[in-house]
């Protein structure tokens, strides 16, 4: 409950109010009651900007207050204008105005006349002064007025323009009263009785929790037409759902497909007539929107349900069962259908409704009979396995929660709901059922398909088989919802649910149309939210000096990709604009987004490193989706591509980064070949962790030459080069194995060479890295750490090892795991090795390496230090048994938290990699170019929305 803190310039302004008071430079001063929650109303004497009254207000804001006038409303004051735009788009009705209007009826020379003028034709000077009975002013307090006529009005004008007092004046005409002016009133200005009411709306705001009992809190526009034959409700459904919520407290009123300019007078829309994007009902749903009203169904809704096709992607996608169904083209065949799917089989329009355009074909002359003039209406059908059932499960869900439940039988001697007659369709029978006797499983795949969809009212049809399986039909907005039919079980609880929905969505917030900001301001707030810094939960942070393994730091790269999927050179103006400046990095609090070698390669990191990689995947899914977001908006819907190798990319046409370290990209030019996938096209997940003391340094490195060679098996994601399956599995590893070649001191043999203390490391691996580069011509530039290009090198100016060899997933859930799997092996070996395990031979490790990057998780590998493993006639070992006996290890020393990305590595081992996973799918379509162009662009599609969504890619085949 929040009481009601009236702020005064004087006290004795407003001696009827009894609650708590207090003057404007008493609040300035923060002197408010204490231990309970307040809405402040400001009822100053003058608003003026920067007077007490506007910092009231302020300052109200600025502590969390709920303040009444807000800000902005104190602001649109100075603006009249602003104010009656924002009321005709809210629909409501206003008086044509003129500003020289007064000087077209008065003499030349005299005074413009006072009062109201009313416009009587169409010629230039044919306007009068409004007789009285045409006028009216009105004054509102708190958004209310005392005469019956006038209070739908009043509160249309307050929820545009929320100032606690305001003076309207009023014209009638066409039958109706519209606004001609509307201003701020001082409390000052009221006479005694209209002080006392207000104190009594004060006091009732203050003291309740709630409206007062059979008092309209809200209201809400039920769109209906009676003569609709295809209406949803009937008109004594539409009247119960009056007669519950007006119990409730929701004032519900029908409108008609005229009524659209009336919108803005309602709080809420519901749409009980027919739903399409070509439909009336569809513009409803879209001016409801742009006014920030709650509308059931919104557009988003009536685009996804209305099309089987794009449900059917989005179903499946989803994880939702659905019956095995094709999307078909005119050159599908019977024959081939028949024998994917079984005869007979069903052929669906797209779009159809009420069982329209749905047939069972038998034959071939059947499917050629139906399915030619269907081909004329859309070039996509849907073909569907026949499998019938005695009736089909409807379930409503409302917001994510089950409304009713219900069995729609089929119509006598029909194999469909409806049967088509001459008469009009004959339907089966309408078996309401109790939710509780409702099968779970149905239950809970009908709010997993609604879920897909969004949050409003849907009526999933569903079918169970005798074994138990459920599939969804489809998904339906705009359900059925009858008297006497749907509600037959849970009676009112249905009416009371879809009012209390509406009520919530309400009070959560009305938001005023965005369409009432300009296109500048909207890209304005944007970019402020794209711009806010991302914080991690405080626990996660540590300080420097770091304990060994006690943080993991993570850095991703993505290729940005325009709308079609090619790499586009944006790093650059997006880096810009979401810093406000030119730039080559950007941080948003613990997130840090920056450039690559190649401009069309971007990098997104930790900041700092975490002590929580749950909290790392969290902060890093949000930094991702911003930038997916800004890039979408501000570059016709560009994105950012995940895996490690774009699948089609030619590195010929890319460029280098320009911005900033042309020193240093200019040197790699000029001694390297940049032109290639090795540089060009390469995206990893670096894995960071501490040095500890030199000795933990030291093992971890040494665990690192353990561990590199055989993580390609797990994380390859790399299967395509050049449009192309390639010949590796890790075709990213296979290309860096060979890029540095010029100075191959620079990269070994990519598994790091064991250490036994820094200064010989920098001794044998720095030492002749940079007697190399000093042979070469001009190399100063690149003669820094950063050359040392071996899976897992030692960054001693950050004191860290970062762990190179891993490819980026298709999601920062999967990066994590397999980061998590990194940090806890590297613990484990390090302490055995501490313990006195040996180091095996170095060369047998590196033809591990090699092994892996060819043939993924099908290698065979020494793997010398598990002498425990089985192996074969050769002595090897397969790599999956390898990465099973080292998930063991990580197992044993895991923080608790980060023991579901293990589980999920222990899912990701017997499954194969992501490369592999994604060429089983291309592998068949080899022989036939366009099929495989087409089939890598939808899973690269589908990749790319994983990354957004952080879902794993549905293809890995991963049991839950």
């Amino acid at each position: 409950m929040s009481r009601v803190l009236a702020v005064l310039s004087d006290l004795d302004d407003f001696p009827e109010y009894r609650g708590p008071r207090i003057t404007a430079e008493a609040f300035l001063a923060g002197e408010t009651p204490e231990g309970e929650a307040l809405t402040v109303v400001n009822l100053c004497r003058s608003w003026r900007y920067l007077d007490d009254g506007y910092y009231v207000s302020l300052l109200a804001e600025a502590r969390g207050q709920e303040v009444l006038p807000s800000p902005g409303t104190i602001m649109s004051v100075r603006n009249p204008g602003l104010v009656f735009r924002a009321l005709d788009q809210a629909g409501v009705p206003t008086v044509e105005r003129s500003a020289n209007l007064p000087a077209a009826i008065a003499p030349q020379g005299a005074a413009a006349p006072e009062g109201v003028l009313v416009r009587e034709g169409k010629g230039k000077l044919a306007y009068r002064l409004a007789a009285d009975v045409e006028t009216a002013e009105v004054v509102a307090l708190m958004g209310r007025c005392s005469h019956p006529s006038f209070r739908r009005l009043v509160g249309a004008v307050y929820r545009v323009w929320p100032a606690p007092l305001l003076q309207l004046s009023l014209l009638r005409r066409g039958g109706r009263w519209r606004v001609v002016s509307v201003g701020p009133l001082g409390v000052q200005d009221l006479s005694s009785a209209e002080r006392v009411e207000l104190a009594r709306i004060l006091d009732e705001r203050g003291a309740l929790p709630a409206a007062p009992p059979n008092r309209p809190r809200a209201s809400l526009a039920v769109l209906f037409e009676p003569e609709d034959e295809r209406q949803p409700s009937s008109p004594e459904t539409v009247d119960r759902l009056e007669r519950v919520a007006a119990r409730m407290g929701l004032h519900v009123q029908r409108v008609t497909l005229a009524d659209l300019p009336r919108l803005g007078e309602f709080d809420a829309l519901f749409v009980r007539t027919l739903t399409g994007p070509d439909l009336p009902s569809f513009a409803f749903a879209l001016q409801a929107e742009s006014l920030g009203m709650p509308v059931i169904d919104d557009t988003a809704s009536i685009l996804r349900c209305c099309n089987k096709v794009y449900l059917h992607e989005l179903l499946s996608r989803g994880g939702v069962p659905v019956p095995e169904t094709r999307v078909v083209g005119r050159q599908a065949t019977f024959a081939e259908l028949s024998h994917e799917l079984g005869t007979p089989f069903v052929i669906k329009l797209p779009d159809g409704s009420f069982s329209s355009g749905v047939f069972k074909v038998k034959d071939a002359e059947d499917y050629a009979e139906r399915a030619g003039p269907l081909f004329e209406r859309s070039p996509l059908l849907l073909a569907q396995r026949f499998q019938p059932t005695a009736f089909d499960w409807r379930i409503g869900v409302l917001g994510g929660e089950a409304l009713f439940a219900c069995k729609y039988h089929m119509a006598r001697g029909h194999w469909q709901i409806a049967s088509p007659t001459r008469k009009g369709p004959r339907f089966g029978r309408v078996e309401a059922i109790p939710l509780a006797q409702a099968p779970a499983a149905v239950l809970d795949v009908a709010r997993r398909a609604a879920g897909l969809v969004g949050q409003g009212l849907y009526g999933v049809d569903l079918k169970q088989f005798d074994d138990g399986q459920v599939v969804v039909i489809e998904v339906n907005d705009n359900p059925n919802l009858e008297l006497g039919y749907e509600d037959t079980a849970e009676g009112n609880a249905i009416y009371e649910a879809l009012a209390r929905h509406f009520l919530n969505k309400i009070q959560a917030g009305f938001r005023r149309a965005p369409a009432a900001l300009s296109r500048e301001a909207q890209r304005k707030l944007e970019l402020e939210a794209w711009r806010r810094p991302i914080e991690p939960r405080p626990e996660t942070l540590s300080a420097p000096p770091y304990a060994a393994y006690a943080v993991c730091g993570l850095e991703l790269e993505y290729t940005v990709v325009d709308r079609d999927l090619h790499p586009a050179s944006l790093v650059e103006p997006a880096l810009a604009l979401l810093a406000g400046r030119p730039t080559s990095d950007v941080e948003l609090g613990i997130v840090g987004v920056t450039n690559e070698i190649a401009d069309h390669v971007l990098e997104v990191r930790t900041e700092r490193p975490l002590t929580s990689l749950r909290e790392s995947e969290a902060v890093l899914v949000e930094g991702i989706r911003r930038i997916g977001a800004l890039l979408a908006d501000r570059f016709r819907g560009a994105r950012l591509l995940p895996t490690a190798m774009h699948p089609w990319l030619d590195p010929t046409k890319t460029k280098l980064w320009q911005r900033s370290n042309r020193r240093i990209y200019g040197t790699y030019e000029r001694l390297f070949d940049t032109v290639s996938h090795g540089w060009r096209n390469v995206l990893a997940t670096h894995v960071n962790l501490p040095f500890g003391s030199e000795a933990e340094a030291i093992a971890l490195m040494n665990a690192c030459a353990l561990l590199v060679p055989y993580l390609p098996a797990l994380a390859a994601s790399s299967p395509l080069v050049e449009g192309a399956l390639g010949e590796a599995v890790d075709n990213r590893v296979a290309h860096l194995l060979t890029h540095q070649l010029k100075v191959p001191e620079s990269q070994g043999d990519m598994v790091p060479e064991f250490a036994e203390s820094f200064a010989q490391y920098r001794q044998d691996v720095f030492g002749p890295m940079f007697a190399a580069v000093d042979r070469l011509e001009d190399a100063g530039p690149i003669r820094r750490e950063y050359l040392n290009a071996r899976g897992a090198v030692f960054k001693f100016s950050r004191e860290s090892l970062e762990v190179r060899i891993v490819d980026t997933q298709e999601c920062v859930r999967a990066d994590a795991a397999i980061a998590c799997f990194v940090r806890w092996t590297l613990k484990a070996l390090a302490t055995e090795l501490g313990a006195g395990l040996a180091l095996p031979d170095h060369a047998q490790l590196v033809a591990d390496l090699n092994a892996c990057a060819t043939h993924g998780s099908q290698a065979r590998v020494h793997a010398p230090y598990l002498p425990d493993l089985p192996r074969d006639a050769a002595g090897q070992a397969g790599v999956q048994d390898v990465l099973r006996a080292l998930l063991a290890r990580a197992t044993r020393v895991v923080e608790p938290e980060e023991t579901p990305y293990l589980e999920l590595i222990g899912r990701m081992i017997p499954a194969g990699t992501l490369s592999e996973r994604i060429a089983q799918v291309l592998r068949p379509l080899a022989g036939d170019p366009d099929a495989f162009r087409e089939a890598t662009r939808r899973i690269y599609v589908e990749l790319a929305d994983c990354l957004l969504d952080n879902e794993l890619w549905r293809g890995r085949g991963l049991a839950e």
